[in-house]
């Protein structure tokens, strides 16, 4: 017999996910600065308030993206000792990234953070097989693989035949430039070059091989932590490896996406559009306002012939979340390729991929000439992103996750009306 439904405590952002997967949504109290970068004292000065309204409104489950909602509690055991604080009730916390966990936090010392992921009452749902393998691999407690999705939205997306403009630009890219997110704030050892440089060359012959593999594995550039090393010499290991990464997460951003800008600007001149901030200001290259308004974006997606899906740095083998707004809003994705694109689409039926400069001027000029073949694969891409992959549906699966591992209470048996 069913008691009721899971109630999920949630952001405003997965309020409609939560609805759509048939759970009960609750928005967490709105009074609180919810910033996934703010500081471990706001966070626990944060942490009374939603004690107060998770136990009020008897929550099974507080979601967030990119640890937004996490608050602590003190556990009086001593300056700096701090509890999960929907642990302390019983309660799990799950945080969905769609950011590498190294980017998220920024405002808690590393020494801190790292402790509060190695956490065990905390999940930490990753985007990536990659990066949640290296953060397995260095100790971080309770780590599920979650991929990407696009959040639910309160309005339906247009599912009429596809149709482009032509008398404006005809291929455009919404985003930002990819290497503009990596900051560092110390300066770059020349040492730090090589391992960089090395992997790169590794993971052009083996795209399947991720980062952690080629610094660990193949070239024994560091040992990662073991259970026998204390918290400083574990913190200080995984700062070392990050540190590392961060100049290979910048090879990746200009593989992936800023290289591409720079192509079919020279290439095509005002018949490429670059929708998004910091292309004039990086690179000085023209670039149109991005668009805040959800519906207005994804109609500006319609409109446009081609739309080009390029890659912060922070991927190396999976999707990020603009292949399903282009494909949500019935857009045709011309997309760059990694190695697991193929578990979320059927590439050349629901969305076409480029791997080099020429491929990718072929493929342009060959979808230009044939618009019925363009516009079949924007709807099939449409179908298969609603369908399968929002947001409700990662929910459902990840609640189905938490039941098998114990982590939602056994007193109670929770209904699902989907």
């Amino acid at each position: 017999m069913s008691e009721r439904t899971l109630r999920i405590a949630t952001t405003k952002q997965l309020l409609a996910s939560v609805k759509a997967a048939g759970f009960e949504p609750y928005e967490l109290p709105t009074q609180v600065n919810i910033d996934f970068n703010r500081s471990l004292s706001q966070r626990l000065a944060d942490g009374p308030v939603f004690q107060d309204f998770l136990v009020k409104r008897d929550i099974d489950v507080v979601l967030d993206f990119n640890s937004a909602a996490l608050t602590f509690v003190s556990t009086g055991r001593g300056e700096g000792d701090v509890a999960v604080m929907p642990s302390t009730l019983g309660v799990p916390h799950v945080s969905i990234y769609v950011d590498p966990i190294t980017s998220t936090m920024s405002e808690v010392p590393w020494h801190q953070h790292w402790q509060v992921l190695e956490s065990s009452a905390w999940i930490k749902c990753i985007f990536e097989d990659a990066h949640a393998e290296e953060l397995m691999r260095h100790g971080v407690a309770n780590v599920l693989t979650l991929p990407i999705a696009l959040a639910d939205e309160d309005f339906k997306f247009d599912t009429a035949p596809y149709e482009a403009k032509m008398d404006g630009p005809i291929v455009a890219f919404m985003g930002h430039p990819g290497s503009g997110w990596f900051k560092s704030s110390q300066a770059i050892r020349s040492n730090q070059l090589f391992p960089v440089f090395v992997a790169a060359a590794a993971h052009h012959d083996t795209p399947d091989l991720p980062f952690h593999k080629i610094y660990y594995d193949l070239y024994g550039f560091g040992e990662p932590p073991v259970p026998s090393d204390g918290a400083e010499i574990r913190t200080k290991k995984s700062a070392e490896y990050f540190n590392n990464k961060f100049m290979y997460n910048a090879y990746l951003a200009v593989r992936q996406r800023d290289r591409w800008a720079h192509f079919l600007k020279r290439h095509l001149g005002d018949r490429f559009e670059l929708i998004g901030d910091y292309w004039t200001q990086n690179y000085d290259l023209p670039q149109t306002e991005r668009i805040w308004d959800r519906g207005e974006l994804y109609a500006r997606i319609r409109e446009i012939p081609i739309c080009i899906n390029l890659f912060k740095g922070v991927l190396e083998q999976s999707v990020i979340v603009r292949h399903f707004e282009i494909t949500a809003a019935g857009g045709f994705m011309l997309t760059y390729d990694t190695p697991q694109l193929s578990q979320f689409f059927e590439v050349g039926k629901e969305c076409v991929v480029f791997r080099s400069e020429i491929d990718l001027l072929e493929k342009i000029r060959y979808y230009l000439e044939h618009p019925k073949e363009r516009q079949e694969i924007a709807m099939a891409g449409q179908r298969r992103t609603l369908s399968e992959h929002m947001y409700s549906h990662r929910i459902r699966t990840l609640v189905e996750e938490l039941r098998k591992a114990g982590a939602l209470s056994q007193k109670r048996h929770f209904a699902t009306d989907k």
